[in-house]
């Protein structure tokens, strides 16, 4: 749909701060006579006459008539612009001064600041991206690993838009289908319903393969959080350091040193991954502040992907014990390591102790002997980490959807077994047609084919400005 009239807006699109370049953007109706009162062109040069062409230029203080800055100028015509209005982006030297003065130029001529992500919003409006790319580009510019960017990538090239569409299409032709009959109920027949219903299980399956698409490659949209956790004294802070190659975590002999817990980011096979040292879990010998760390660990314990369940090699076993958690809260996967490996006496980067399928948390795996002093078997328990989240040799997906994608999704598969059900119960019509609107509503909503002002608002209220 095409938004007329909308008023001008302008704001700063790269990152303020020292830079050589700096951009900004203005769009809206009025941009070309906003860019006379500010903007200086050489004798006989014309944005207009000049679409989509780079033109030297100066931005000039329109109240004061003062030098501003020696810029280039290119001005997009609607709808062929990104917002699909027409629109004026000025690229002008870097800074922490300059780039706010030409945007105090652009307002001082007839523009407003842009709220965050109202750019990319009327794009949206302007029909020249759906919802879900407009979502991936705000996670392109928020991306932390390689796998985010790639994946934001595709989505905002239209991977996931193309795989939506045709099945929501089916959905809106089932549903024609069911409304031409409510008028004349009597003339639905059996095989009308039984045609309705294989169609609708093709498009549950669909649904079905797009939310395991969700759960497969989370992890590599948003992420794994990795808890250190165990006894104290086994050597979780010196693992932590060694796994992310710096003394980050302070290492001492005393039992009950870490008292907080400790987040640093690193990335491992394009993965963001968020590495969380902890406080050790005793109940016995624990004063007050110590017992105060162990409650923080078990609270990033309940957040985390994984953890990672530390003993010492040369102690007698101290298994995980869900128990710890608080009542209701399920256990997050567990890997078990064994540290102090250097002080078996064997040669440990080959080592492994036997397989203890009785020991809770290992599900019948041979034991990860880590020494964190040493540095041996760390690469080995990166792979076991990325094996157990399923990312391991896994190439990076075409895309995954977001987490309102994936409410969105399971909402059209609930209807969708609502709509089955009715049907196969021999329900009034009304009522399957009822459910199968709120499935094709619930679709729509991913690409924003049905939207309210509350989606919309949640959606882009994640933006930064200038996007």
């Amino acid at each position: 749909m095409k938004i007329e009239n909308l008023d001008l807006i302008a704001a700063i699109s790269t990152a303020t701060g020292p830079g050589a370049v700096s951009m900004v953007r203005l769009s809206g109706e009025g941009v070309l006579r906003a860019a006379a009162r500010f903007l200086s062109l050489p004798e006989g040069q014309s944005l207009k006459a000049r679409p989509r062409a780079l033109i030297l230029g100066k931005v000039i203080q329109p109240t004061t008539g003062r030098l501003l800055d020696h810029v280039l100028a290119a001005y997009f015509p609607s709808p062929r612009s990104f917002t699909g209005e027409d629109s004026l982006e000025i690229q002008g030297h870097g800074g922490a001064a300059l780039p706010s003065l030409v945007l105090e130029a652009a307002l001082s001529s007839g523009a407003r600041l842009a709220r965050p992500g109202e750019f990319t919003q009327r794009a949206f409006l302007n029909g020249r991206l759906s919802l879900d790319q407009a979502e991936a580009v705000a996670e392109i510019v928020a991306a932390e690993s390689e796998a985010e960017a790639a994946i934001a990538a595709k989505i905002l090239d239209g991977a996931l838009r193309d795989r939506i569409w045709p099945l929501s299409k089916a959905l809106l032709k089932n549903l024609a289908f069911v409304t031409g009959f409510l008028d004349f109920e009597e003339e639905w027949t059996d095989e009308n319903s039984l045609s309705l219903q294989e169609s609708l299980r093709d498009a549950a399956r669909d649904l079905d393969k797009l939310l395991e698409i969700r759960r497969n490659g989370r992890v590599f949209r948003e992420g794994l959080k990795v808890v250190l956790a165990g006894p104290p004294n086994v050597g979780k802070s010196s693992l932590f350091n060694a796994l992310l190659g710096q003394k980050r975590a302070l290492v001492s002999s005393i039992a009950g040193t870490t008292r907080d817990y400790i987040v640093a980011p690193l990335s491992w096979d394009s993965l963001k991954v968020e590495l969380v040292d902890t406080a050790g879990l005793r109940d016995e010998g624990a004063d007050e502040l110590e017992a105060m760390g162990r409650d923080l660990a078990l609270e990033r314990v309940v957040e985390a992907d994984l953890v990672l369940w530390v003993q010492d090699a040369t102690a007698p076993p101290a298994p995980w014990t869900p128990a710890a958690l608080p009542e209701g809260i399920v256990s997050p996967p567990i890997l078990e390591v064994w540290n102090k490996a250097d002080l078996l006496g064997q040669n440990q980067e080959t080592a492994r102790a036997p397989e203890s399928p009785e020991s809770p948390g290992e599900r019948g795996e041979r034991r990860l002997l880590v020494s964190a002093l040493a540095g041996a078997g760390l690469e080995e328990l990166k792979a076991a980490i990325l094996q157990r989240v399923g990312a391991r040799g896994k190439a990076i997906p075409e895309f995954v959807p977001n987490l309102r994608q994936e409410i969105a999704l399971q909402k059209t598969r609930d209807k969708l077994q609502l709509t089955l059900k009715a049907l196969e119960d021999g329900e009034y019509l009304e009522i399957a047609g009822l459910y199968l609107r709120e499935a094709t509503d619930a679709l729509g909503a991913i690409t924003g084919q049905v939207t309210t002002e509350d989606l919309l608002t949640e959606v882009f209220s994640h933006f930064c400005l200038g996007k």
